[in-house]
């Protein structure tokens, strides 16, 4: 009889053994499982580079009768992602103290030029350009403006205390193409102005001439510049 306890004493071990062991095993699990749990905070950062690009396109004055209006445009094309808006500018290569801008060969016969454009301190301070019927030289000159109507996207790109608030004649306003040493600002999109699609703006040219005009050939190379502001 001895011997037999003895054997139901080894059984009774080895299920307290096995019993030990399963509740270590699970135990050993639960420690694996709460260290993979554990969660590590990331966070990704990336600033957007600013782009821009810039474009233009003209049409000529072509064939100049004198003493009669002719009208020339040039179509900037700004893209860009700054938010804080950009301006352009705008200067006469030809221009200097003693050329003007349209001329017929290098110091040589030329048009006469609007007085140069100074732009006032902001957009909504005016500057020096005038109406049509205030132009200098009974108004047989070459000037500029921006047209108010020219923006495809609602963006005021053109200031309307600067240029006029129409585009009508009696209410734009002209001014002189500036040197090439002074190139001035003549539009702002300001901040705010950001747009996934391309701003158009149209610059419009007066020219009149006298009939006492040189015939030939006139050129006027000018520089227009896009900058982020």
């Amino acid at each position: 009889m001895k011997s037999v306890k003895a054997f139901f004493t080894s059984r009774q071990s080895i299920r307290s053994m096995g019993s030990a062991f399963l509740i270590a095993t699970i135990m050993f699990s639960t420690v694996i499982y709460a260290v993979q749990a554990n969660a590590a905070a990331v966070t990704l950062t990336a600033t957007v580079a600013t782009s821009l690009t810039f474009t233009t396109a003209s049409n000529q004055f072509g064939t100049v009768n004198p003493a009669a209006v002719s009208w020339a445009t040039t179509t900037l094309d700004v893209l860009t992602n700054d938010t804080a808006g950009w301006i352009v500018t705008l200067s006469g290569d030809n221009k200097t103290s003693s050329n003007n801008n349209l001329q017929l060969a290098a110091n040589a016969a030329s048009v006469i030029d609007q007085t140069e454009w100074v732009p006032g301190a902001a957009t909504t301070t005016a500057g020096n350009a005038v109406v049509q019927a205030s132009l200098a030289n009974s108004g047989n000159v070459l000037a500029f403006r921006v047209m108010t109507a020219s923006s495809t996207n609602g963006t005021p790109f053109a200031a309307s205390s600067w240029f006029g608030a129409t585009d009508v004649s009696g209410t734009a306003k002209w001014a002189g193409i500036a040197s090439s040493t002074i190139s001035r600002q003549i539009g702002n999109a300001g901040t705010g102005s950001y747009s996934a699609t391309d701003h158009i703006n149209t610059v419009q040219y007066y020219l009149q001439v006298a009939t006492s005009q040189q015939t030939g050939a006139y050129s006027a190379p000018l520089t227009y510049t896009a900058t982020g502001n």
